[in-house]
């Protein structure tokens, strides 16, 4: 196994499933960025340990707060409540109901559509 100059971190390929991280770049006001870097070069740790630990602890009381959650929630019935209209709506186009179950519908002919809409296909058998 080779080593690694100083300095350079080895890069991890991520496995089957996991997520490769990606850049999220957040302007700062320079005054405060070097705080920022004041700060690090004390801990020790990188820029991108210290915006990664203050954005998890941001989203973690984010999403302890109820007012946050009651709202996430609203936002996910209204979806919900905006994807049955779309639903009713192509139902209603396409000449089916909402209720009616795959298995109740009449089969298609090999290569002909179950409903008839505009054109009709050309005939296949001779007459």
């Amino acid at each position: 196994m080779s080593e690694l100059e100083p300095g350079v971190e080895q890069q991890i390929t991520p496995e089957e499933g996991e997520s490769k991280p990606v850049v999220f770049a957040v302007r700062l006001d320079p005054a405060f960025r070097e705080q920022i870097e004041g700060l690090r070069g004390i801990t020790g740790q990188s820029v991108n340990e210290v915006g990664t630990e203050a954005l998890q602890d941001w989203v973690t009381k984010t999403l302890s707060d109820e007012e946050v959650r009651k709202k996430a929630m609203a936002q996910i019935d209204a979806e919900a409540e905006r994807l049955q209209v779309r639903r009713d709506t192509i139902s209603k186009i396409l000449g089916e109901s909402v209720a009616s179950d795959e298995t109740s519908k009449p089969a298609a002919e090999p290569g002909r559509p179950t409903s008839r809409r505009g054109k009709a296909a050309p005939s296949t058998s001779a007459e």
